[in-house]
């Protein structure tokens, strides 16, 4: 052979070589682009399970406080839900190699549980004793795979992998957080019969029209600057036109140094104030700014607010308001202002909720008083205070209820029950959490 032949077989081996190298190094390439995208998509349904199960562990809470059929059915409804979105956040994960079979198993018990219940107060029975224990034990199980599912969350935050077999961390320790411990809680059910609840969910009033604007006369943008100007403490002349807000209240809308503040173009209201800056220290107590919002809020036109709660994040005590009079708190009628806790300047506001919903009324009537009312709580819980308030329901219209802060003998939770005035059936239920930044309902 020729060395020019030897030249042509050698090239045409470098080439044969060269394209499997290629396509190696495509193929590399590619497997690590659908690994990372595999990855991508395990996580993000990791995190919407710890979601749905934050609230699944909220609403099994409230459904041990619930007494009456009406409100054990709606959290029925709610429970239905997360379990649905739960289940389907755990389909999308390498569950049975992760031994979340269990879990799997169990979460599509509890609101099955919840609904036996609902139907068995529905019929006039009571709930006993050892259904009431049972719905704790459910309760302990729901918290426990919370806990466990938000390790693993945590660890990919931070940098991990999810594998077929569990959570790696950057350190390469493998986690297996859930145990076989919830086939317990399948057994603990099994003989209660299974009820599939397939009820409407009623959607909430999204595109109300804002009843404390709808016949203002529309004001102009040099107006509109003047009122933010004095709303920020500021010239107008510092204030700069950012554009219209064109949404369900519209508003003009002004940038001053860090902050955007919305001015409805009828009738001329705050709408919100938004911060973009940080904070850096707190030299100011929390009394004293919740006093400092409240007088905010008098010297822009809002009045009879009273506090309700608050919560204090990131140097900003963020203090939520309800419309107050003659004793009674309209819950619909919410306003929040964030105060800064370094010098007791407001940074922030949000009053959309007020301005949606705050209209005359025509005061609070009921049908029983509510020490006659309060003996139909639930039997697990001490009543520490009761006052007279309006909420708002999901189809927009409002109720007059009672609101009994409650304590659980159980766990010593504390709770707020909505109890119908009129009916005396159970409208809502809200559970206080207490932190270091505040107390917040959820």
């Amino acid at each position: 052979m020729t060395k020019r032949g030897y030249a042509r077989i050698i090239s045409f081996a470098l080439a044969v070589i060269l394209s499997l190298s290629a396509f190696a190094i495509i193929g590399t390439v590619k497997a690590r682009q659908y690994r990372n995208r595999l990855e991508l998509s395990y996580q993000y349904s990791l995190n919407e399970l710890s979601e749905a199960l934050d609230s699944l562990e909220t609403n099994l809470t409230k459904s041990v406080y619930a007494s009456t059929p009406d409100m054990l059915g709606t959290i029925s409804k709610d429970l239905y839900s997360d379990c649905s979105r739960a289940r389907g956040c755990l389909t999308r994960l390498p569950a049975e190699q992760m031994e979340l079979g269990n879990a799997y198993k169990f979460i599509s018990q509890a609101a099955d549980y919840a609904n036996y219940l609902s139907t068995k107060l529905a019929n006039g029975e009571e709930i006993s004793d050892e259904e009431h224990k049972s719905l704790l034990t459910l309760l302990d199980y729901a918290a426990r795979l919370k806990g466990d599912i938000s390790s693993m969350v945590d660890i990919c935050n931070s940098g991990g992998k999810i594998l077929s077999s569990g959570v790696k961390n950057t350190d390469n320790f493998t986690l297996n957080p859930v145990s076989d411990s919830f086939s317990n809680a399948g057994q603990a059910f099994k003989d209660y019969p299974t009820l599939l609840y397939d009820g409407p969910f009623a959607d909430a009033v999204l595109n109300r029209e804002a009843q404390m604007i709808k016949n203002s006369e529309e004001i102009t943008k040099e107006d509109a600057r003047d009122i933010a100007a004095n709303a920020l403490g500021r010239r107008a002349d510092e204030l700069t036109f950012s554009g219209d807000d064109d949404g369900r209240i519209p508003c003009y809308v002004f940038t001053c140094s860090q902050q955007n503040i919305g001015v409805t173009k009828k009738g001329g209201y705050i709408a919100f104030i938004l911060y973009s800056g940080r904070i850096a220290q707190t030299s100011v107590t929390e009394e004293n700014a919740v006093n400092i919002a409240k007088k905010y809020l008098e010297s822009i036109g809002y009045y009879d607010m009273s506090e309700t709660y608050y919560m204090q994040d990131k140097n900003i005590l963020t203090v939520n308001f309800a419309y107050e009079k003659d004793g009674i708190t309209y819950y619909s009628d919410l306003i929040k202002v964030g105060v800064s806790m370094k010098d007791g300047s407001v940074v922030s506001l949000e009053a959309k909720g007020y301005l949606t919903n705050h209209t005359e009324r025509n005061g609070f009537t009921e049908d029983s008083d509510a020490e006659t009312l309060s003996g139909g709580l639930s039997p697990y819980l001490d009543v520490l205070n009761t006052k007279k308030c309006v909420i708002p329901l999901e189809n927009g219209s409002e109720c007059d209820c009672f609101e009994y802060h409650c304590k659980s003998r159980d766990t010593s939770e504390e709770v707020l029950i909505y109890v119908n005035a009129h009916t005396g059936q159970e409208e809502n239920i809200l559970l206080l959490l207490y932190s270091d930044g505040g107390t917040l309902t959820k």
